[in-house]
């Protein structure tokens, strides 16, 4: 069997956008890397909001911040923060604006009391209580008056945002890159915010040369906006059936929802291609 390097996106893909790892995708998790496939997160999380039933399953690579963090066999390997100068101008901006918004570190989310109530508000309108979104945050909230003085920011999110993301784009300018949130909901825009050159792409390529792998041996499996870069650097990839069109199109192989054991069947699928059918009962 032909061993790859799968990289895995989280929300939508792993888990399902209620913060729980299907029983399915698991048993596919546990069978991919006893058969030696090497599998490691690509997630827009920062380390800190990663699942700690994730960390516990001993994946062989972390790619978190999407792409600014990188971890091999549990080592840190790469980190890269937002310049202070820039960031302040983003926190001026979105406090000008009104703008819920958090800063995202290694060891947690920083966040006002005035985004804090106003992220509540967000997600309990989405249908949610506040402690299923205290599990899906995962992270610890530090709550500041000001947070010009907040170090080590891999990236940010925004809520609600009056005006479109292409307007925060522009605002920012190009040393930033503003996506759509993987959580969709509201009536203004919801975002993140990253590095500009710092991506999934960026960071998958930073881990096949660490380990010494070969690209032609990569597959991603993905479902969001900030999953375009890595389906597109991968030799194989893999949308969920809940993905975004776009996404799919572009798609090797497009699997169920991750409620509909959409995990699984995309490892039933990597299974029967690196599989030679000699071997196939």
């Amino acid at each position: 069997m032909e061993k790859k390097i799968i990289f895995l996106d989280i929300d939508g893909t792993l888990m399902d956008f209620d913060g729980q790892l299907p029983e399915s995708a698991k048993m596919a998790l546990c069978q991919a890397k006893a058969e030696g496939h090497r599998l490691v997160l690509c997630t827009g999380r920062v380390k800190a909001q990663i699942y700690p039933e994730l960390l516990k399953m001993n994946f062989d690579g972390i790619i978190a911040s999407a792409g600014a963090y990188m971890e091999c066999d549990g080592r840190e390997i790469y980190r890269h923060v937002v310049e202070k100068d820039k960031l302040n101008r983003l926190i001026e901006y979105f406090e000008n604006t009104q703008t819920t918004y958090m800063l995202q570190t290694k060891e947690g989310v920083f966040m006002t009391e005035r985004s804090r109530k106003a992220m509540v508000r967000h997600f309990v309108d989405m249908g949610m209580t506040e402690e299923k979104m205290e599990r899906v945050m995962v992270a610890d909230v530090f709550l500041r008056e000001k947070l010009c003085d907040c170090d080590g920011v891999e990236k940010m999110a925004y809520y609600d945002a009056p005006v479109s993301m292409e307007k925060i784009q522009e605002v920012l300018g190009d040393y930033f890159k503003v996506e759509g949130a993987s959580y969709k909901s509201g009536e203004g825009s919801n975002g993140e915010i990253t590095c500009a050159g710092e991506n999934k792409a960026t960071g998958i390529r930073r881990y096949v040369a660490y380990i010494g792998g070969d690209m032609k041996d990569t597959l991603s499996i993905g479902d969001g906006p900030n999953d375009m870069e890595m389906l597109a650097e991968t030799a194989v990839s893999i949308a969920m059936g809940n993905a975004d069109s776009g996404l799919k199109a572009m798609a090797d192989f497009v699997t169920d929802n991750v409620n509909q054991d959409g995990l699984w069947k995309a490892f039933r699928w990597i299974q029967e291609i690196t599989t030679p059918k000699a071997q196939i009962v």
